[in-house]
């Protein structure tokens, strides 16, 4: 008998498992069909930097000591990681981005279930990945930091368990921020909101509490302590401080000539609810809806309580570390979509609730709501195809690769165009592993042309500003005369007054830099001229 009623059991929670792994593979494809035509994005300037200091990685150099650039090292290697798998292309870190991407909408849903419900965190993952997709460009992705998204989002998950649990999962989500941490040194203040949750619990001996706080402090501490000795090791460590936290700090103390107080609301509205496509506007409504119902509405028992202003915190700190960063570029905002994709999918359970309140027939209610859900659908299909109907033809063979590539010269001061052009002249005209050198701040074409700069200084930035040391240009100088490169590039109109306080682009600079003036008129004659692009070729 109990064999007869077993055999039902089994089948019933078989089917229950296949009718899962169905909804799981749905939702995983139509993810990566969302993000798919992000694939033909190439290279902005950050993500050519980025590729030319992993390729120096690659070829036995050392970050910072034998590349500038002033981000934390994470991102080098996660290019250098990308490149190594996925081969030398601009598609190996979209990839990359790709994959990391689906796998934060992935760990959305987990914490979605988790604090909310299983609804809310499918519906903020697709809203997450919306909010990537549809508002952000190739300049904008692919960036340290959405690659810290991840780590942060698994640090989130950990925290209910390690509260409750043990000090190893303390441990791990200490861990996981100091990985965000090493991506993106201003995701530092995101180390408050464990420190708040593992404080946060009434019912236990405040001893426990601290000591999983500990256990967390501890975690975190190891991973920036490791990329710190790893720096040390390899004889860079000084040339690090120098860069990111001298040279980086004046750069990050220009500021916009607004008050704080008009920017930040100003620039944090924009966010929330600009953008090219109404989608991304109710994506920010829904999240504001799910951020006061968050505050409002304990959705746990009292000894879950905390958890209601988890999520809510989590974006307040990502936000914060925007208005820190006083910047306010686009990417900067991208850490802050996880969180304000689940408060959008909790924006959507809170307007379910509302409708179900109104005490409406049953049949007006399903029309109802079959409505709304349609009307977004309607609104992420319409931008979905504007956003990426030129991507889509290009992957698929009805737009020339010529006239696709030609779109990303929206800036006044950057053609992917002429940086193609610009490599395949070098790759005509040099050997592999011949080392050419660029003077402006065009990365992008030491890693198009698979060439490796003959300096460090992979741009003219770190040489003009008026808080630069003297000493860099004498290490530049010292650089081109030992190895004298076979070509030096020359740009123009390739000026940041913003960044360099300058308003001179990398020509007009060398009025200002007679050494550097004097070798090319010595040494070097000019021989062609692509777009911006002055070649000068050694005698």
């Amino acid at each position: 008998m109990e064999g007869r009623v077993a055999a039902p059991r089994r089948a019933y929670r078989g089917m229950l498992r296949l009718r899962a792994a169905a909804i799981g593979a749905f939702l995983f494809l139509s993810a990566a069909a969302l993000l798919a035509p992000m694939l033909t994005y190439p290279f902005g300037r950050d993500q050519g930097m980025f590729a030319c200091v992993a390729d120096v990685l690659s070829r036995g150099g050392t970050l910072y000591r034998d590349t500038w650039d002033l981000k934390p090292p994470a991102v080098y290697y996660l290019y250098w990681m990308s490149l190594a798998v996925f081969g030398h292309s601009m598609l190996a870190p979209r990839l990359l981005d790709f994959l990391y991407t689906l796998a934060t909408a992935g760990v959305l849903v987990l914490i979605g279930a988790r604090l909310r419900s299983l609804w809310v965190g499918i519906a903020g993952a697709f809203l997450f990945l919306c909010r990537y997709a549809l508002g952000f460009d190739y300049w904008h992705t692919a960036q340290a930091d959405g690659f810290a998204s991840l780590p942060l989002a698994l640090a989130v998950l950990a925290m209910p368990e390690a509260t409750k649990r043990s000090w190893p999962l303390a441990f791990l989500a200490g861990a996981l921020t100091g990985i965000a941490v090493i991506t993106k040194f201003t995701l530092a203040i995101f180390l408050i909101l464990p420190l708040v949750a593992l404080l946060w619990r009434r019912q236990e001996p405040r001893m426990a509490g601290l000591g999983r706080a500990a256990g967390y402090l501890l975690g975190a501490c190891a991973v920036i302590g490791a990329a710190v000795l790893f720096i040390w090791r390899a004889g860079a460590l000084k040339d690090m401080i120098e860069i990111i936290f001298t040279w980086n700090a004046r750069y990050a103390a220009i500021r916009p000539p607004a008050p704080a107080l008009l920017v930040i609301p100003y620039q944090t509205g924009r966010f929330l609810f600009g953008g090219r496509y109404l989608v991304l506007k109710l994506i920010g409504a829904l999240g504001l809806i799910g951020l006061v119902d968050s505050l409002r509405r304990p959705r746990r028992p009292a000894p879950e309580s905390p958890w209601r202003w988890m999520i809510p915190l989590w974006l307040a700190l990502m936000l914060l570390q925007v208005w820190v960063q006083g910047k306010y570029f686009e990417y900067h905002w991208l850490p802050a979509l996880p969180p304000l994709g689940l408060l959008a999918g909790q924006g959507i359970a809170v307007l379910a609730r509302s409708l179900r309140a109104t005490g409406r027939p049953a049949l007006a209610l399903r029309a109802a709501a079959i409505a709304g859900i349609a009307a977004l659908l309607v609104s992420f299909a319409s931008a979905y195809r504007a956003h990426f109907s030129r991507p889509i033809a290009y992957a698929t063979g009805s737009l020339p690769a010529a006239q696709f590539l030609a779109d990303f010269r929206d800036r006044q001061d950057f053609s992917l165009t002429a940086d193609l052009q610009v490599a395949t002249f070098l790759r005509q005209h040099t050997s592999p592993g011949t080392p050419i050198f660029i003077w402006g701040f065009e990365p992008i074409v030491y890693f198009l042309a698979d060439r490796p700069p003959a300096s460090r200084f992979l741009s003219q930035q770190p040489l003009v500003t008026p808080w630069s040391p003297l000493k860099w240009r004498r290490e530049l100088m010292e650089d081109l005369m030992l190895k004298p490169p076979p070509f030096i590039l020359v740009l123009h109109s390739d000026l940041m007054p913003w960044v360099t306080m300058r308003p001179y682009d990398s020509a007009q600079e060398l009025a200002h830099y007679p050494e550097l003036a004097q070798l090319l008129a010595d040494h070097y004659r000019p021989i062609a001229r692509i777009e911006d692009f002055d070649i000068w070729e050694a005698l």
